[in-house]
């Protein structure tokens, strides 16, 4: 009997200290979703996964600060269902686009807010063909600042995926691919076509090992002294070549969670 009383004291015990307090912390109350948009052109700025994929969120009110990163999908649109109603400020200094400091507030339930951004660059009239057995992108670049930014380099990527980007990139630019990547481009207020090829005939990592539908994206990185110094891409969208090379189509959907 002793025994029991002593357990039942035991128990009593703990159940009165904090180990049993149940967390009364609400449940997230809100969703929100909506677009990175150019300033200029007022449409989706392109992003990429793994190193252009996050903006940076910060909830006001708390004495400490701390970043959340909101994903953003490739083609500029982001969603994010576990939040709480509150004032928040998107403040990123590290994408492909110059920084910004933009306030918003949420309430409960869903909301839509889009951030408007000034790109450091942007990719005008993307086209992608196939022609004597090269992978060939004809583009144009315009540099928002030239004074800014004035290097420019400019890649066609490709993968077997469509999350095709400079981080997942199957050409080797500076062995068997020279022709796809190209240094110093002069003509960046978009008045001039530049062009890039890829050979499909060699070897560049597995890409061209095995038939498989081919995942490209045309790239331009803009760089100054002191502006992007992360060397950040802006893109085009990304488009996918078929396995025969005989057809090429933007991917558009990019709805799935």
């Amino acid at each position: 009997m002793k025994k029991i009383l002593a357990l039942l004291s035991l128990l009593i015990l703990a159940t009165s200290c904090d180990w049993f307090v149940f967390d009364n912390q609400d449940s997230w109350d809100a969703q929100v979703e909506g677009r990175i948009l150019d300033s200029k052109t007022g449409q989706p700025v392109q992003f990429a996964f793994p190193n252009t994929s996050t903006i940076s969120v910060y909830e006001e009110g708390w004495d400490k600060e701390e970043a959340q990163k909101w994903y953003v999908k490739c083609n500029g649109t982001y969603r994010n269902k576990l939040v709480w109603a509150g004032t928040y400020r998107m403040e990123t200094v590290k994408q492909n686009f110059y920084p910004v400091s933009l306030p918003f507030t949420l309430k409960k339930g869903a909301n839509t807010v889009d951030f408007t951004v000034t790109p450091y660059a942007r990719i005008i009239d993307p086209e992608i063909t196939y022609k004597d057995g090269k992978i060939i992108a004809s583009f144009k670049v315009e540099v928002e600042d030239a004074e800014k930014t004035p290097n420019v380099d400019v890649a066609l990527f490709g993968f077997t995926d469509r999350w095709v980007s400079d981080g997942n990139n199957n050409f080797d630019f500076d062995k068997t691919q020279k022709d796809g990547k190209q240094k110093k481009v002069q003509a960046i207020d978009g008045s001039e076509t530049i062009v890039l090829s890829i050979d499909t005939s060699k070897d560049s990592g597995m890409q061209f090992a095995y038939k498989r539908d081919h995942y490209l994206r045309i790239g331009a990185v803009a760089t100054g002294n002191k502006d992007n110094t992360g060397k950040c891409y802006n893109f085009s969208p990304v488009f996918k070549m078929s396995s025969d090379f005989s057809k090429v189509e933007e991917i558009t959907n990019w709805d799935e969670e």
